[in-house]
């Protein structure tokens, strides 16, 4: 599908045939298809806007069974917390398992029936992390695996240090080895 022809570039289409220039004339200079400027134009003419009308694009019916979608938006009106992987289990014991749609599709049917609703996000804050502020109150260990040194061999080096004070207190360095 084409992508839609920009805000800009209509009012220039509207402007232009106002001003007398012919559409096959608009869809030349502007390198548009006749077809583009012509929908454009109508599209004006009809509803006095440049906006395109994405309404008139949405399929007004469910694709799959209406059934199934009204036992879904149900589903999810009753228990608005559930998400549509576990609605989609609760449908699979009523529906054959190939004839279910995605989790997708079921997130779509939830918006269009008026029953998804965005799910407060966890009020809690994260537990603040103590770093050490005296020596030896905190001491951290960082892990280096197969590193590549200077002469190709590869290492891993294990690091001690203290959080207070920034010193290290202890560093191994040994050769990967292979385990058998």
């Amino acid at each position: 599908m084409p992508a839609a022809t920009p805000i800009n570039k209509r009012e220039e289409i509207v402007r232009r045939y106002k001003d007398g220039d012919p559409l096959s004339q608009i869809a030349r200079e502007m390198r548009l298809p006749y077809t583009t400027v012509h929908s454009v134009w109508h599209h004006y003419r009809q509803t006095g806007q440049i906006k395109p009308n994405y309404q008139a694009c949405a399929n007004p019916r469910v694709r799959k069974d209406p059934v199934m979608y009204e036992q879904a938006v149900k589903l999810k009106g009753l228990h608005p917390t559930w998400g549509a992987g576990l609605i989609w289990v609760e449908l699979a014991e009523t529906f054959e398992e190939a004839e279910l749609p995605s989790e997708r599709t079921l997130q779509r049917w939830f918006h269009r029936g008026g029953v998804a609703q965005a799910q407060p996000k966890d009020k809690r804050q994260p537990a603040a992390v103590s770093r050490g502020r005296q020596a030896h109150e905190v001491w951290a260990m960082d892990a280096k695996e197969e590193m590549t040194l200077a002469d190709g061999s590869r290492a891993s080096w294990l690091l001690m240090s203290d959080e207070g004070s920034g010193a290290i207190l202890q560093t191994v360095l040994f050769p990967c080895e292979t385990v058998e």
